[in-house]
């Protein structure tokens, strides 16, 4: 009986351990389920899963970041501009094309003046031709500040450009009779994969002339093409290679905020093609193309030559 006893006091000091234990792990989870932590995973293999997930994880803006403007800056998809272009023409009962053509003249030198371009040359055929004589008069504009070179003393020539890039987007039946006597030199180029070069990289035109560059992107990287003031290269590769540090530098796309840069084709997604219309410069010299991804610019150049 002795034994019996003193078994009985041992099992039943084990069920009571056993069921405490059981109580804390219950706890456990039941504080894990609240917090949402999945219980077979303990905080460090958590953290390790979280490392390797294919998800990547939410962006967080800098308290100091500037708010984007979708109709400004760079870094914007085409398709939100598209939609808050829609919501302008619908308040103001117009069209998509006549609503950006008013953005393009209110931005100014602002990072999206291309990709608004590029929006504006994409409308149907019919709203084009309804707004060409209003296109045909501001590309026609001969103000004296159209052949300039510095953006912030020239928001003429991005018009300007604009107007002639939508215009030839009509089929040559339907252009306005003026259009004829405007001759774009269209160019084009190719990145090269895993080389940061492009090819060809140098290009001549005229002075003030209408100018079109189609760049296509087979590589796995993203690229820009900016055209500078001559002997700027350094000067705009290293100030945007200082633009990778923060986040002003990815939401205006590396590039750098100076009157030194002269045109902007935005970043280029690999596999897609980047298209920027402008007009050179009347000035003549030896203008340089870089590409502004931090990092690029000391491979991936090139030359316009104007003269």
């Amino acid at each position: 009986m002795g034994c019996s006893s003193q078994l009985a006091d041992v099992t039943q000091k084990r069920c009571l351990r056993y069921c405490g234990s059981m109580k804390l792990i219950y706890r456990t989870w039941s504080v894990c389920a609240l917090l949402g932590v999945p219980q077979h995973v303990s905080a460090q293999n958590a953290s390790h899963a979280a490392h390797h997930s294919q998800t990547p994880p939410t962006a967080v803006t800098a308290p100091d970041a500037p708010a984007i403007n979708s109709l400004r800056d760079a870094g914007v998809a085409q398709n939100i501009r598209t939609a808050a272009l829609t919501a302008i023409a619908k308040s103001a009962s117009t069209t998509v094309a006549a609503a950006t053509l008013a953005e393009i003249e209110a931005c100014d030198a602002c990072l999206a003046r291309n990709d608004l371009a590029t929006i504006l040359a994409a409308q149907p055929a019919a709203d084009l031709k309804a707004l060409a004589p209003t296109l045909v008069s501001k590309a026609s504009d001969s103000t004296p500040d159209a052949g300039k070179d510095a953006p912030s003393q020239s928001p003429n020539r991005f018009v300007k450009a604009a107007c002639i890039r939508a215009i030839f987007s009509l089929s040559e039946s339907e252009r306005p009779a003026a259009a004829a006597a405007w001759k774009p030199i269209m160019l084009k180029t190719t990145t090269v994969p895993g080389k940061m070069a492009w090819d060809p990289k140098e290009f001549t035109v005229a002075p003030g002339a209408i100018v079109a560059i189609e760049m296509i992107n087979p590589d796995s990287m993203l690229h820009n093409m900016l055209l500078c003031s001559p002997g700027s290269l350094s000067e705009m590769g290293v100030a945007a290679d200082r633009m990778s540090e923060g986040v002003i530098g990815k939401q205006r796309d590396y590039v750098p905020d100076s009157s030194k840069v002269l045109e902007i084709m935005g970043l280029t997604a690999p596999n897609t093609t980047g298209v920027l219309w402008f007009i050179a410069p009347t000035k003549t010299g030896t203008y340089p193309l870089i590409c502004t991804y931090p990092g690029h610019w000391r491979m991936m150049n090139g030359k316009l030559k104007v003269q």
